[in-house]
């Protein structure tokens, strides 16, 4: 492969692996926090993790409106921040039915995109682990990208990533950067999170960022954590704190 890149436009990527438990409010406070933490970083676009407001297990529980508690913070803390605000995902309810839902917030607070996302995670590894996300929410028919002065961003769910047709479609619309919050597990997690990342970028040639749960032994259902960025080239970037920060040029 030729190295044909050129610098176009270079930012500030912070990736937020938090540490979720089953109370909202500790959640929404501990990302509020932590989002200020990488503003003040010089972060300009802040991506938080799947189910970061309640966790994997507690759909119908802990489902809002849009707008609604969640969502008005984020757009709080994107306007004090100033940065666009990749809001992980929540449980969304909608019209009677549940969806896992990412929302995205401009430096104004305002909301620019929904994405709903669009494969569920149905999976049955004996002995390992079944999960059934089916079962309880709906799956999103629509794509979402949102322009920044940066780039142009893709956004899909957890296991969204699986799908490459998806982040084809994004690159063929000129996305340059793809986010997938996610949360994949301690069987799912060694054996494909950083392979499934790295395949949709060096196959694309698009940057790829995907941000996870700080994994917690004592929870029900357990993240790898492992938040990372990887660049066009396969070169991964990985996370182990409570957020990681990676500034990078963009390429045309």
């Amino acid at each position: 492969m030729s190295s044909t890149f050129k610098a176009r436009s270079k930012f500030r990527l912070a990736l937020v692996q938090l540490h979720v438990s089953k109370i909202k409010a500790d959640n929404l406070g501990r990302a509020q926090k932590i989002v200020k933490e990488a503003a003040r970083q010089d972060a300009k676009i802040v991506v938080l993790p799947e189910c970061f407001n309640c966790g994997s297990r507690f759909f119908a529980e802990y489902a809002e409106k849009i707008p609604g508690e969640t969502t008005q913070v984020l757009s709080q803390a994107a306007k004090e921040c100033g940065v666009y605000l990749v809001g992980g995902s929540i449980p969304e309810e909608d019209g009677g039915k549940l969806y896992n839902t990412c929302s995205i917030f401009g430096p104004d607070g305002k909301l620019l995109v929904k994405h709903r996302k669009i494969h569920l995670y149905d999976i049955d590894v004996p002995g390992k682990i079944r999960f059934q996300e089916s079962a309880t929410l709906s799956p999103g028919n629509s794509l979402s990208m949102f322009e920044t002065p940066f780039c142009k961003v893709g956004v899909g769910i957890c296991y969204d990533i699986r799908f490459a047709e998806l982040a084809q479609i994004y690159a063929k619309k000129g996305c340059q950067l793809l986010v997938y919050p996610g949360a994949f597990n301690m069987t799912t997690g060694p054996a494909h999170w950083e392979l499934l990342q790295r395949g949709r970028a060096v196959d694309n040639q698009v940057y790829v960022a995907a941000a996870s749960p700080a994994r917690d032994e004592s929870a029900s259902y357990v993240a790898w954590g492992h938040s990372s960025v990887v660049n066009p080239w396969s070169v991964l970037s990985v996370g182990l704190c409570n957020y990681m920060t990676f500034t990078f040029s963009l390429t045309s």
